[in-house]
C-alpha cells in the first residue's frame, strides 16, 4: 500500500514536471510536439523586426533545458523558427528577407543553446520555407516537422488559424522541442 502511493506521488511529480513544460505552448503545438516524439516543447518570442534573443527568452530557455536535463539525457533539440509571418501557404513563397530573419534568429537560439547550455545536437527548422518536393519525396526530417506541424495546427497559414484573439500565432516566434534519450 505504501509502496504503491509513493509510486503514485512519484508519477504525479513527473506529470506535472512535463506539464510545466509544456505549459507555454498551445494545444496544436504540444500535440505537434508529441506526435514528433518530443518530451517537453517551449515556446520563445522575438521583437518584430529583432533577432537578438531577450532576457526572458533566454531564461526560458535555460529553464526548458534545465528541466529536461533533470529528466533524463538530452539526445536532441529541434527548433522551428518564424519571420514575423506564418507559415506560408501552399503555393506562397517567403521574402528572401524573411527566410533570412528565421534564419538569423535559428542561429542565434542554436548558438545560444550549443555555447551557453551545452547542448550538442540542436537541429533548425527555417518556418519561412515548406518543403520541397523531393524533400516530401524523401520523408525528411525537414518535411515530416514542417507537416506535422501544419497538420496539427501548429503552424498556421492564414489570420483565421491564428484563433479569435491571435493566440495560436506563431509569427515572431520558435518553438524549441527536446529529444531525451
Amino acid at each position: 500500500m505504501k509502496t504503491s502511493k509513493i509510486i503514485l506521488i512519484g508519477a504525479l511529480l513527473f506529470t506535472l514536471v512535463s506539464i510545466k513544460a509544456l505549459a507555454n505552448v498551445d494545444s496544436e503545438t504540444e500535440t505537434a510536439s508529441k506526435a514528433l516524439g518530443a518530451k517537453m516543447a517551449s515556446e520563445i518570442s522575438f521583437d518584430e523586426g529583432q533577432t537578438n534573443l531577450s532576457d526572458s527568452a533566454k531564461e526560458d530557455i535555460r529553464s526548458l533545458i534545465k528541466s529536461a536535463k533533470e529528466n533524463g539525457n538530452i539526445d536532441e533539440l529541434k527548433v522551428a523558427v518564424w519571420a514575423d509571418r506564418e507559415y506560408p501557404t501552399k503555393d506562397t513563397k517567403a521574402s528572401k528577407a524573411d527566410v533570412d530573419l528565421a534564419k538569423k534568429r535559428a542561429d542565434n537560439i542554436k548558438s545560444f543553446i550549443k555555447s551557453e547550455m551545452k547542448v550538442g545536437s540542436v537541429n533548425t527548422y527555417n518556418m519561412t520555407e515548406r518543403p520541397n518536393a523531393l524533400q516530401k519525396f524523401l520523408r525528411t526530417s525537414d518535411s515530416k516537422v514542417k507537416s506535422t506541424m501544419e497538420a496539427s495546427g501548429s503552424a498556421p497559414r492564414t489570420s483565421d488559424e491564428t484563433g479569435f484573439f491571435g493566440q495560436k500565432s506563431k509569427a515572431s516566434k520558435a518553438v524549441i522541442m527536446v529529444y531525451t534519450r
